[in-house]
C-alpha cells in the first residue's frame, strides 16, 4: 500500500466559471496569480485580496502532490467521477460550486456523485444569500464527508480543506484496506481452524467430526444412486499394555503405524478416520458389490500380520473390527455407529484379532453384559459376595497345603450365580479390580484363622495386572491392613494372558516376590506360550489344567503333555499341581508323572469358611492309597525339596 505522501492526489473543480478553475491551481499548486479585479473574483475572494499573490503563502505547496482536473458543469463531473471510480484511480475531493446554470446546481450534482462514489469528500462552495445549512442537510443529509465554504473565502481555507480532505480519505482507504486485510486474516483463520477441527493432529486423519460429516454425505448419496455404503470399526488390541510397556511415545508412534497402514489399504474416495484413543474407522461409499467389500475387509486383516518394526522392538499388530453395512443394518448414521460398536464388541468377546459383522441379536448380548455388570455393582456395595476355599494337598502324602480361595456370588434373586456367567463381564467392565481387591483382602482375613503352615492361593485376574496403577503397592497395603504373612500367599496368573510377554507385567511379579508372595503359572499347557513363559519369569509353581488330568478327555496326546509337565517341574525343581482330580486313578496317574500337588474334588469340593475345621483335625486327607505313597508308589515328585509356607527363607525354586 502506497503512504500517504506517495499517493497523487485527486481533486475535482466542478465550476461554470472557468476563472476560478485556474485559481484553485494557483492556490494548491504554489503558482504565481493573475490580477483580477472582476466581479467574480471579488464575490470569491473579497476586495481585500485584490492583487493579491494566491500562490505566495505560507502554506507548502501541493505540486507534485495532486492531480486537478476540471468540469463546467454538474453532469460531466459525475461522469468524471465515474470514469475515475472505474479506472481504480478515484477522486479525492469535489469542490463544487452552487450555482451552475443552465445545467443541475450543486446539490443535484453532490446527490449524483455519490451515488457513483459515496467516498468522495464534497466541499460546496456557496453564498450566504443561497441555501441555508440546514436546507443542505435536508436535501444530502449531515455527512462527516461534507463541507460548505462560504464567499468570499480565503486562499488559506480552501488550501487547508484541500490538505484536510484529502488526507481525510486517503486514512479512509488505509483504514478500510487494513480492516479488509484483517477481515481477509480472520477468514483464512477460520477456515484453518475449522479444517483443523476436522483433523486428528497426531495421525493427521480426519477426527470424529470429519468423520460424521463425510459419513452423513456417503449416506445421503448412498439413497440417490442405490449404492452401499460400508462401515469399519477398528479397535487396536491391548493397545493399553503396548502404552504401559514401552511408553506412550511408542504408543503414539504405533498410531501413527496404523493410520498409515489402514491409508494404504484404501482408496482415495475412502476416508479413514481415527475417532480417538486407540479407536479408528474406515468409511467405503458407492460399494456396488460384495466384492468390494470383502476385499477391503481382507486387506484390513493383511496389513495386521506382519509384526512392527520400531527402533529395537518388534511389537505385533492386532486388530478387532466390527463391519456394518447401509441400508442392509440401517440408513440413520448414529445407528449405524451403534451397531459397528455392538459387532466389534462381539469380535473382542471373541477373541480379539478378528472382525464380525453385525447381527441382530448383538444388542441383546450388550443387555446382557449391562444387566451383570449392574448387578455386580450392587453385589459389591451389599456384600452379596462370598469365598468358598478348595484344598490343595501334597499328591504323594495327602497332607494339606493350602487352600485355593474362589469367589462366589450369592444373588438375592437367583441364588448362587456361577463364576462363568459373572467372572467374564467383571473382567470386560472393569469391575473386577474393585472385586479382585475384596477377594485378595477376605482371603488373607480368611487364612489368618487357619494353621500358620497352611497357605492361601488367590487368582489376579490380568485385567487387575493392566487396569491398577501401581498394582504391587495395592497388594502390598492389603497385606499389611490384614497383617497377613506374605510368605503364605500365592497369586496365581492364567498361562493365558497375554501380559505375560510385556516387561511391565514381569516386574510386577517380580516385586511381588520380592514380599515374599508366591506366584504360580496357572492354566499352564492350553496357551501357545507355555515354555517361552518359563523362560521371561522364574515361577514358583506350575498349574497344569484340569482339562489333561479329567478321564473324560483322556487321549495319548494329553497323557503325554501330563508327563512332559510333570517331568519339566522336577528338571526344573519347580513344584507342579495337577488341577481337576476326581477319582482315585487320577490321582495315581498324578503320583506317576511326578506332580508335587493335587487339587480337585477327589480331596474336597470348594466350601465356605466354616466348614474347613474338618481338613485341619488331621492335617491331611485321608486315603488308602495315600499310604503306601512314600514306598510303593513310583512317587518321583519325593526327590524334590517341597516348600514350607511356615518358613521366610524357603523357596519354591
Amino acid at each position: 500500500m502506497q503512504s500517504m505522501n506517495d499517493l497523487k492526489r485527486r481533486i475535482l473543480i466542478i465550476d461554470d466559471n472557468s476563472r476560478l478553475h485556474a485559481d484553485y491551481r494557483k492556490i494548491l499548486e504554489g503558482e504565481k496569480s493573475r490580477e483580477e479585479t472582476d466581479e467574480d473574483y471579488i464575490g470569491f475572494f473579497g476586495t481585500a485580496h485584490l492583487g493579491a499573490d494566491l500562490g505566495n503563502s505560507d502554506c507548502e505547496p501541493l505540486k507534485g502532490l495532486i492531480k486537478i482536473d476540471s468540469a463546467m458543469q454538474g453532469e460531466d463531473g459525475v461522469d468524471m467521477v465515474k470514469q475515475a471510480r472505474e479506472e481504480g484511480n478515484p477522486f479525492q475531493l469535489a469542490f463544487v460550486d452552487l450555482r451552475m446554470p443552465p445545467g443541475w446546481d450543486g446539490l443535484k450534482t453532490v446527490e449524483e456523485i455519490w451515488k457513483v462514489d459515496p467516498a468522495v469528500q464534497i466541499v460546496i462552495c456557496s453564498a450566504y444569500s443561497d441555501n441555508s445549512y440546514t436546507d443542505i442537510c435536508k436535501r444530502l443529509g449531515r455527512s462527516d464527508s461534507l463541507l460548505i465554504l462560504r464567499k468570499p473565502f480565503d486562499a488559506i481555507e480552501v488550501y487547508q480543506l484541500a490538505v484536510a480532505l484529502t488526507e481525510k480519505w486517503i486514512l479512509g482507504k488505509e483504514a478500510l484496506l487494513k480492516r479488509e486485510d484483517l477481515e481477509k486474516i480472520v477468514e483464512q483463520r477460520t477456515r484453518e481452524l475449522r479444517q483443523a477441527s476436522l483433523i486428528d493432529p497426531l495421525t493427521k486423519l480426519k477426527n470424529r467430526t470429519g468423520f460424521n460429516i463425510d459419513f452423513d454425505n456417503a449416506v445421503t448419496r448412498s439413497k440417490r444412486s442405490g449404492t452401499r455404503v460400508t462401515v469399519f470399526l477398528v479397535d487396536l488390541d491391548f493397545f493399553k499394555d503396548i502404552n504401559d510397556t514401552y511408553g506412550h511415545p511408542v504408543g503414539d508412534a504405533l498410531l501413527i503405524e496404523v493410520s498409515r497402514r489402514l491409508t494404504e489399504c484404501t482408496r482415495e474416495t475412502d476416508t479413514v478416520a481415527r475417532l480417538g484413543g486407540d479407536e479408528f474407522v474406515v468409511l467405503q461409499p458407492d460399494v456396488e458389490s460384495n466384492y468390494q467389500f470383502r476385499g477391503l475387509l481382507r486387506r484390513l486383516e493383511e496389513i495386521q500380520k506382519v509384526p512392527w518394526k520400531f527402533e529395537q522392538w518388534e511389537i505385533g499388530i492386532s486388530f478387532s473390527i466390527g463391519v456394518v453395512i447401509c441400508p442392509d443394518d440401517g440408513a440413520n448414521t448414529e445407528d449405524l455407529l451403534k451397531k459397528a460398536d455392538l459387532a466389534l464388541y462381539r469380535a473382542k468377546k471373541e477373541g480379539r484379532g478378528t472382525s464380525r459383522c453385525y447381527a441382530s441379536g448383538m444388542d441383546e448380548d450388550v443387555a446382557h453384559t449391562r444387566a451383570v455388570y449392574q448387578g455386580l455393582q450392587v453385589a459389591l456395595r451389599e456384600q452379596e459376595f462370598m469365598l468358598h476355599f478348595q484344598p490343595i494337598v501334597n499328591a504323594c502324602t495327602g497332607k494339606l497345603f493350602s487352600f485355593e480361595a474362589l469367589l462366589r456370588w450369592v444373588h438375592p434373586k437367583h441364588g448362587m450365580v456361577p463364576p462363568d456367567q459373572f467372572i467374564p463381564v467383571a473382567e470386560e467392565t472393569g469391575i473386577i479390580v474393585p472385586i479382585g481387591d475384596w477377594v485378595l483382602e477376605s482371603a488373607c482375613r480368611s487364612a489368618l484363622l487357619w494353621p500358620e503352615d497352611i497357605g492361601v492361593a488367590v487368582n489376579m485376574s490380568p485385567v487387575q495386572l493392566r487396569e491398577h496403577h501401581d498394582v504391587v503397592s495395592h497388594v502390598t497395603k492389603i497385606v499389611e491392613l490384614t497383617g497377613f504373612d506374605p510368605n503364605r500367599l500365592t497369586i496365581e496368573i492364567t498361562e493365558t494372558t497375554p501380559l505375560l510377554q510385556q516387561k511391565y507385567t514381569i516386574d510386577c511379579l517380580q516385586k511381588f516376590q520380592k514380599l515374599g508372595i508366591k506366584i504360580a503359572l496357572d492354566d499352564f499347557g492350553v496357551g501357545h506360550s507355555s515354555l517361552s513363559y518359563l523362560q521371561s519369569f522364574a515361577f514358583d509353581k506350575l498349574k497344569l489344567d484340569r482339562s489333561f488330568v479329567s478321564s473324560k478327555f483322556s487321549s495319548s496326546k494329553t497323557r503325554a503333555i501330563m508327563k512332559l509337565v510333570g517331568s519339566l517341574g522336577i528338571n526344573l525343581n519347580i513344584p507342579t499341581t495337577a488341577e481337576g482330580v476326581e477319582t482315585i486313578d487320577e490321582l495315581k496317574l498324578v503320583q506317576q508323572e511326578g506332580f508335587t500337588f493335587a487339587q480337585g474334588y477327589l480331596f474336597g469340593r470348594p466350601e465356605p469358611q466354616e466348614e474347613l475345621s474338618k481338613y485341619f483335625k488331621t492335617n491331611a486327607v485321608q486315603l488308602d492309597v495315600f499310604k503306601s505313597a512314600p514306598t510303593g508308589v513310583p512317587c518321583q515328585i519325593l526327590r524334590l525339596q517341597l516348600p514350607d509356607v511356615s518358613n521366610p527363607e524357603s523357596s519354591h525354586g
